[in-house]
C-alpha cells in the first residue's frame, strides 16, 4: 500500500508538468493571428477558370472532363450564386455555334469571389477553381490540444489536433439565401448560430511554427496548406 502511495505522489507531479506543457494561451493567440486575414469559410464552385464563364457541355475527350458529373454540380451552383445575387445570367453563342448560359460576376459577386491562390492556398500550383469565401474567425478560447504521432505526412511526424470556439463574424445577407442554403454540396447549416461556434484544426510544426495541412469538417472550410 506505502509503495503504491509513493508511486501515486510521484506520478501527480509528472502528470500535472504534462498537462503544463500544452500553453492555450500561446495556442489561442497562435489561432488569433493566423486566421486573422482567412476568410472562414469558402463555399466551393467547380472548375470555372475565372469569369465570365460560359456553361457549355464539357469535352469528354480532354483531361479536365473525365468527372461529366461534375459539370452538373457546378451548373446547380451557378444557378444558386446567381439567384444569391453574385452571378448575372445572359446567353452567349458558343464555339459550336449553340447558346449557352453566360455567368459573370456582379458587384457583390467580385467583393466574395476567390480563386484558390487569394483564397489561402499557398503550396499547390495550377488550381483554376471558383469559390465565394466570407466571413472572419474571432477565437474565443482554445477547449483542448492533443498531440499524436502519426505517419500521414509522409514520415514519423507529431500531429497537434486543436479544439477551439470562436464567433463567425461579418457573415453576409446572401449567405443566407434559400438556394445557397438548399445546396447540399457544402454540408453547412448557414443558419446555426454564429456566436460560440467549435472548431478544430489538425498542426504539424515546421521549426517554431505550426502548419496546417488540413481542417476537420467542423471548421467548415475548405482552405487547406496555410501558415498559422
Amino acid at each position: 500500500m506505502k509503495l503504491a502511495y509513493l508511486k501515486s505522489l510521484l506520478l501527480l507531479p509528472l502528470l500535472l508538468l504534462l498537462i503544463g506543457c500544452q500553453d492555450y494561451g500561446k495556442m489561442k493567440q497562435h489561432l488569433a493571428d493566423g486566421y486573422k486575414e482567412l476568410d472562414a469559410y469558402c463555399l466551393y464552385v467547380g472548375r470555372v477558370e475565372g469569369f465570365p464563364y460560359l456553361a457549355q457541355p464539357l469535352n469528354i475527350w480532354r483531361e479536365e472532363s473525365k468527372n461529366i458529373s461534375h459539370t452538373a454540380r457546378i451548373n446547380a451552383r451557378l444557378d444558386a450564386f446567381q439567384q444569391a445575387g453574385l452571378l448575372t445570367l445572359t446567353q452567349a453563342i458558343g464555339k459550336d455555334g449553340k447558346t449557352y448560359p453566360l455567368y459573370n460576376l456582379t458587384a457583390e459577386g467580385k467583393r466574395y469571389y476567390k480563386s484558390p491562390r487569394t483564397a489561402g492556398f499557398k503550396n499547390i500550383k495550377n488550381l483554376n477553381d471558383a469559390q465565394f469565401c466570407y466571413g472572419r474567425r474571432e477565437i474565443l478560447e482554445v477547449t483542448d490540444i492533443t498531440d499524436r504521432e502519426t505517419d500521414f505526412y509522409g514520415g514519423r511526424t507529431t500531429e497537434t489536433i486543436v479544439d477551439f470556439t470562436y464567433n463567425l463574424n461579418d457573415v453576409p445577407d446572401w449567405v443566407h439565401h434559400p438556394a445557397i442554403d438548399a445546396l447540399d454540396a457544402y454540408n453547412i447549416d448557414f443558419s446555426a448560430n454564429p456566436k460560440n461556434k467549435k472548431g478544430q484544426v489538425y498542426l504539424t510544426k515546421k521549426g517554431n511554427t505550426y502548419y496546417n495541412y488540413g481542417t476537420s469538417v467542423s471548421i467548415e472550410t475548405i482552405l487547406s496548406g496555410y501558415y498559422l
